[in-house]
């Protein structure tokens, strides 16, 4: 037992001297002669008992206030005796919800016994105690705020589910930290495998960090790599599969092509190897699919897809200084990888499909597609005449880049004035010249914006990411209607012409979504598997798949890095519990028979 103020135990000494100094007191009387003091034997008694500086009597009276006063001081100092748990007076659970925490080495598997973990703390917390839940998922999000409702928690636990996506625990512990703010005594608590990136930019503040490891194994096979190429000698599809355990591993590999098999073989993969296989491909299929059945602990990556459109991927380079509204609108379209630079490479982005300037002067490039955010270079395709500030919008062309697009509003602070050059056509105009330009030529496709997005107040409106999602259709080539292939749990926005579109999962449930300027964000394909999408009465295929190796890598991880400071597994780490309540119930009793025997002296 320890206290958590031991300095209240000095004032038993000075409290039970006053105490024992009341019953010292001399009672002061006025003089009254009596013809006899037979009649008053018990006053005669108190007379002398009174005397000041006699030696006490033995009184109950006097042992039961100073056993009550003793207990009144050690409430003061709050005594408290150490517990093992995983839950303190204010806890944040944060919640892996990887594709790794599916493995099943833990039965039924880990995100579950996860969860289990957390509905004990719940039921196992005391009338004072707070917590929250935090689900690290593709988007972390507070499941419920602090509080101690255990009912409502558990709850809300039990609707949660678990994705087949790479997690952002980073921003998850992140957001528990700022749930306990300032809080003292907070405690933040990981419940995950320890399958993630190391975390950087973390600040604890004045909460306690505690990780509890879930998972025992690390044996997993999985499909690492599936690609589709186009030689001289005629399409060849590529599938690469991964040994993550200690011994080799004998699978059977299936490849698909538009939903018929076009190859299926036994393989052998060493221990911590990894081994490929590469066919020859049917070169008018739209959807190459790889499976295999090891029967091992985790589902997620025994599949993979990939399109075969070349529209279906486009690989951007965005060149230029930060900016989220534009990173966050390119990411919102399922067929961007995004790679950032502050110049051009040497090479002119030949491995890229479209470069990005963002409000840096353009350059030539090697890509099929630019596009030009505010300062045009010398092969753009507008000529510079200077600069104007706050001009106001005055029509736009029906095209299919300004669908959905409306500059009216727009707040700009500066543009440059400019005029389209060759075949290039002004497709927005303002008071001081063409907006958007854009540009089509048998080697390159163009698309001029005449002002930096945060130069304006364009990145706040609606129609932001439908203009560059129409961009990049324009740049890229629109992808047919065939199958679109995301990664599990990652967003991803469609246009919506009219109506409400709807999403089948592979479990057949539907689910209602809710479009927004002219587009729809889809983010319930958390799970591997084909999707229907409906859109404008069409109906459209997509497959969702693991595209993070690293979940595929289950062996759990005993110790993490949090701001490069390790941060070890505990089974059940310890926590102080008071224990002055029951100590003020027994005070609160010892003065009611104190009181009462008191009551019956007299």
């Amino acid at each position: 037992m320890s206290f958590a103020y031991p300095g209240a135990l000095i004032l038993f000494l000075p409290l039970a001297g006053v105490v024992v100094a009341l019953y010292l007191l001399r009672m002061r009387r006025r003089e009254l002669r009596v013809p006899a003091t037979f009649l008053w034997p018990a006053q005669t008694e108190e007379v002398r008992a009174n005397a000041l500086f006699q030696r006490l009597k033995p009184s109950w009276l006097l042992f039961l206030q100073l056993l009550a006063l003793a207990l009144a001081v050690f409430c003061l100092a709050r005594p408290q005796t150490r517990q093992r748990g995983l839950a303190g007076e204010v806890t944040v659970f944060v919640l892996d919800s990887s594709a790794s925490m599916g493995a099943t080495d833990v039965l039924p598997s880990r995100f579950a016994e996860a969860k289990r973990l957390a509905r004990e703390a719940i039921l196992s917390a005391r009338a004072g105690d707070r917590m929250a839940l935090v689900e690290a998922g593709p988007v972390p999000r507070v499941v419920f705020p602090l509080g101690n409702d255990p009912a409502r928690q558990i709850a809300a636990l039990d609707a949660l589910e678990g994705t087949d996506a790479d997690a952002d625990v980073g921003e998850a512990m992140r957001l528990a930290t700022a749930v306990v703010s300032g809080q003292d005594g907070a405690r933040v608590v990981l419940l995950s495998d320890g399958d993630f990136a190391p975390i950087q930019n973390f600040s604890q503040g004045k909460a306690a960090v505690v990780y509890q490891n879930v998972g025992k194994g690390g044996t997993n096979l999985g499909i690492e790599a599936l690609g589709v190429t186009d030689t001289p000698k005629g399409r060849l599809l590529f599938a690469g599969l991964r040994n993550y355990g200690g011994q080799p591993w004998e699978t059977t590999l299936t490849l698909y092509a538009d939903g018929k098999a076009v190859d299926s073989l036994k393989l052998k993969v060493a221990a911590h190897s990894t081994q490929g296989h590469t066919v020859a491909a049917p070169p008018g299929a739209r959807l190459y699919e790889a499976r295999i059945d090891p029967k091992d602990v985790l589902k997620a990556d025994d599949y993979a897809a990939v399109s075969a459109d070349p529209a279906a991927s486009l690989r951007v380079l965005k060149v230029g200084g930060e900016d989220p509204f534009l990173e966050r609108a390119l990411a919102l379209d399922p067929r961007v990888t995004l790679d950032r630079a502050a110049t051009l490479p040497p090479d002119g982005g030949a491995g890229y499909d479209i470069v990005a300037f963002d409000g840096v002067p353009s350059q030539p490039t090697k890509s099929r597609g630019v596009l030009i955010l505010g300062k045009a270079g010398p092969d753009a395709p507008v000529r510079v005449d200077g600069a104007a500030k706050r001009p106001k919008f005055s029509g736009s062309e029906t095209a299919p880049l300004m669908k959905g697009v409306d500059l009216d509003g727009v707040y700009i602070d500066e543009i440059e004035r400019v005029s389209p050059k060759g075949s290039a056509e002004a497709l927005a105009r303002s008071s001081a010249g063409p907006l958007v330009v854009a540009d089509r030529t048998p080697i390159r496709r163009t698309v001029y914006l005449a002002f930096a997005p945060l130069q304006s107040d364009f990145p706040l409106q609606v129609g932001f990411p439908i203009f560059v999602a129409n961009a990049l259709d324009f740049l890229g080539g629109t992808a047919g209607g065939g199958p679109l292939v995301v990664a599990a749990g990652k967003p991803f926005s469609v246009p919506v012409a009219q109506g409400e579109p709807t999403l089948i999962d592979p479990d057949g449930t539907k689910t209602t979504l809710k479009p927004a300027g002219g587009a729809a964000t889809i983010r319930e394909a958390r799970r591997v598997g084909k999707y229907e999408l409906e859109v404008d009465g069409k109906r459209r295929t997509v497959i969702a798949t693991l595209q993070t190796p690293r979940e595929s890598n289950i062996a759990p991880v005993t110790q993490i890095a949090l701001r490069d400071q390790p941060v070890r597994s505990l089974a059940a780490p310890l926590r102080f519990g008071d224990f002055w309540r029951p100590l003020a119930t027994l005070c609160l009793l010892v003065l009611g028979f104190e009181w009462w025997l008191y009551a019956k002296r007299s």
